[in-house]
């Protein structure tokens, strides 16, 4: 029988290792968590303190949503192309040079 969900929110691949290592600790995990926890811990690409603070500076700095904040931590990009396939950048009013800070700030931050 499924839980009833309370809220929801997205969380970055860093938040979800954490999560789920935490979880693995206190007992089994069930297979699809086992598989997101394996996924999570492959692609993590930074701490997930780390993770959150850039979400915020992400969303409060550049007024992205925090979906777009979120997909941005969770990929990582380390150009300003891979920025580009990520964002709609018709919805977004990002200069070149935002998105060029953008960039930066994540590359500074990867681990």
């Amino acid at each position: 029988m499924p839980k009833e969900i309370i809220s929801e929110e997205e969380v970055t691949l860093p938040q979800v290792k954490k999560l789920l290592g935490q979880r693995s600790k206190e007992g089994e995990l069930s297979f699809q968590q086992s598989i997101t926890l394996e996924h999570a811990s492959t692609f993590s690409r930074m701490a997930p303190a780390v993770a959150t603070k850039l979400v915020e500076k992400l969303m409060k700095s550049y007024e992205l949503t925090r979906a777009q904040s979120v997909q941005i931590v969770n990929i990582a990009p380390i150009t300003i192309e891979e920025l580009r396939s990520i964002l709609d950048t018709k919805s977004t009013n990002l200069t070149e040079e935002q998105l060029l800070e953008i960039v930066d700030l994540v590359v500074k931050n990867r681990s």
